[in-house]
């Protein structure tokens, strides 16, 4: 390895699911690895290829640090999951690569909330077309259509006012979080800008605790074009608390991500089996939105540039721009092994078509556990069973650490159904398995391949 460098390579990576799709452990075992980097148990690039001079540097300016101690102490100690991410956050760390001769890594991972996915749609839209792109969802889905039938009544109305509308709307958003519906937009009445999410309470409770927009005094609700025609005051006025929502929480969180050069993009396969149809199909729209906001990819020219600037700029001012995506089916370990392949086949199927429409993006489907919590019991003739500690009990609610069962999980479909209802399929979660020890990684699987492929 050279006593110097020519230059430093910078990789900014995104890290993007709904909720609860792993982001933060995925986070904190990967820096865990990146720490105290075991060539055996985490091989990057070519064989033998060791990670040195590790070293956390401070976060941009404006991006609280990703709280990696905190997480894993959580893990280890208090026997649960980290919370969910409340807030964007940003790990930055250097360290060099035995296979990269002249160059040393600045990466930057960016942790970001997933409710904010739903907010996508605003980007490159004004208020009216906001507003129609929401309720054309709402008024051609039979299950957002009931949940939201007390806003529509409200529209509905001969002389519509901005607190029934308003009011209308907070109990539809109510009816969608207890309905498990992900298409929370404005996002802030699921998690507000101060990191408070909603909890689980009736519609009427949540409607009046939690507000549709940056605070009380500026919220808005979509409204229809027969509406904004007979109310154009009201139309203004909502338009405007949209921009500027827009401008305080949509347009920084998207900002981020078009500023990496990699996104990870985490879909929970097995939720969306536990969940049902609608759950998949909201979660494929959402993505979509997202990625026709985001519109990664590159033109040959630009490709030209960036490898120049690569060369020739101080990477403080390399260009950004999405020109790789690793779509990661996570939480593999509650899959029996021998459906393991099944998880990819779903998730190419899902969001595969995503990346091919787009020139210049180069797009990798992986399927990866970020900590192993459970362990194969071989069962009866056709039987997946799994051992670990169960997470929850048999009503669902959370139970003390104890001992080791054994549970049944599913058998994956090679192919998703055509139609299938809530709890056809069952993964049972599971207590962390981390080792105590600070410089000891959990037992990942294919982490260190999500890795590779996203710096380059």
């Amino acid at each position: 390895m050279p006593a110097f460098h020519l230059k430093t390579t910078e990789c900014r990576v995104g890290v993007v699911g709904l909720y609860n799709a792993g982001k933060t452990v995925l986070l904190t075992s990967l820096v865990n690895h990146l720490e105290n980097h075991d060539p055996d148990r985490f091989p990057l690039g070519k064989p033998g290829t060791s990670v040195r001079k590790f070293e956390p540097v401070p976060p941009d300016s404006g991006w609280p640090q990703f709280n990696y101690a905190g997480f894993r102490d959580a893990l280890v100690h208090s026997g649960k999951w980290p919370e969910k991410t409340r807030d964007r956050s940003m790990y930055a760390c250097r360290f060099e690569r035995t296979d990269w001769t002249f160059s040393d890594v600045m990466l930057k991972l960016y942790d970001l909330p997933g409710e904010r996915l739903a907010d996508a749609a605003m980007l490159g839209r004004d208020f009216a077309a906001w507003s129609d792109h929401i309720l054309n969802r709402v008024q051609n889905d039979t299950p957002y259509r009931t949940s939201c039938e007390p806003f529509l009544a409200a529209l509905a109305t001969s002389e519509p006012t901005e607190e029934a509308i308003l009011r209308g709307y907070k109990l539809a958003l109510a009816n969608l979080i207890l309905s498990f519906k992900p298409l929370i937009s404005p996002s802030t009445f699921l998690l507000d800008v101060k990191g408070s999410a909603a909890r689980p309470s009736s519609p009427e409770e949540l409607a009046t605790a939690r507000v549709a927009g940056l605070e009380p005094g500026s919220e808005f609700a979509p409204l229809s074009a027969t509406v904004r025609a007979a109310k154009p005051e009201l139309a203004a006025l909502f338009a405007a608390r949209f921009e500027r929502y827009k401008a305080e929480v949509v347009e920084p969180f998207l900002h981020a991500l078009r500023s990496c050069h990699s996104l990870v993009v985490l879909v929970d396969v097995m939720m969306l089996l536990a969940g049902g149809v609608g759950m998949y199909d909201d979660n494929r729209q959402i993505l979509r939105d997202l990625f026709d906001v985001l519109d990664p990819g590159e033109s040959p020219l630009e490709t030209v540039w960036r490898h120049a600037a690569n060369v020739l700029l101080p990477h403080s001012l390399r260009p950004g721009g999405i020109t790789r995506v690793a779509f990661v089916a996570p939480k593999l370990d509650l899959v029996h092994p021998s459906d393991r392949d099944c998880t990819l086949t779903l998730l190419k199927r899902m969001v595969g078509k995503l990346a091919e429409n787009r020139d210049g993006l180069t797009a990798r489907f992986f399927n990866a556990a970020a900590v192993v919590s459970t362990k194969l019991m071989p069962g009866g003739e056709g039987e997946r069973w799994l051992v670990g500690v169960p997470y929850r009990g048999a009503d669902g609610r959370k139970t003390p650490p104890g001992a080791e069962q054994r549970f049944r999980v599913s058998e994956l479909p090679d192919d998703w159904p055509a139609d299938w209802r809530p709890g056809q399929f069952a993964y049972p979660e599971v207590y962390p398995t981390i080792p105590t020890r600070k410089d000891c990684p959990p037992e990942q699987i294919n982490l260190a391949k999500v890795l590779d492929f996203v710096v380059e």
